[in-house]
């Protein structure tokens, strides 16, 4: 009977499961982004649009500037699953817990090997520090509701930077059900029509 309750619930997230909005094997190029120049830190370190979507979106490095408010093309790669690093970046971000924007960004950009500038050095705090000694380099997204890092690299302008977006996996396959489990829908089939029968008899 747990089984069949565990199978259930699987069945049922995976049919209110959001369809992504990318093929992530197939990845678009050249695509039009523009990162809105309004931050909303409650949320994520900036608002990343990609075509008529909308992502949570975050700094990876901290030498080049993001260019904000104005569309400009970019392509776009997975981060899930490439090394080590990226896997601690995806950890991060399914792993979230109570920290803040600006700890979670801070932790990613120390993830990345980045030096944190000055003015942004109070965002790396014991939360910060936290999240980047329990980062699983061995994690690997795979199912929504698990998430994964797109990498969204610049095409034509060496002086934006590369950013990420969150993007949910794709809707998880149904199980496979066990003997007894596949049996149930015979059984109650089975019954519909010997019920239909006698009715119909009577």
């Amino acid at each position: 009977m747990k089984k069949l309750i565990v199978a259930l619930l699987v069945a049922t997230l995976c049919m209110v499961a959001p369809v992504a909005a990318f093929d992530w094997d197939a990845l678009p190029t050249n695509a039009e982004v523009l990162i809105d120049p309004v931050q909303p830190f409650a949320y994520a370190y900036f608002d990343i649009s990609i075509g008529a979507n909308s992502y949570s979106g975050w700094c990876v490095d901290t030498v080049n500037f993001a260019q904000q408010g104005i569309p400009y093309s970019a392509d776009l790669s997975t981060t899930v699953g490439v090394d080590e690093q990226w896997n601690k970046v995806n950890w991060v971000l399914n792993n979230k817990g109570e920290a803040t924007s600006t700890e979670i960004q801070a932790a990613i950009w120390t993830l990345r090997g980045q030096v944190i500038p000055d003015y942004n050095s109070h965002w790396y705090t014991a939360r910060a520090q936290q999240l980047v000694a329990d980062a699983d380099p061995s994690y690997v997204p795979t199912w929504y509701p698990d998430i994964g890092a797109v990498l969204i690299i610049p095409s034509g302008n060496t002086f934006s930077q590369s950013t990420i977006i969150e993007v949910p996996m794709p809707p998880c396959p149904p199980p496979v059900p066990e003997f007894p489990t596949m049996m149930i829908p015979v059984f109650l089939v089975g019954s519909l029509l010997v019920a239909s029968n006698v009715l119909k008899k009577e």
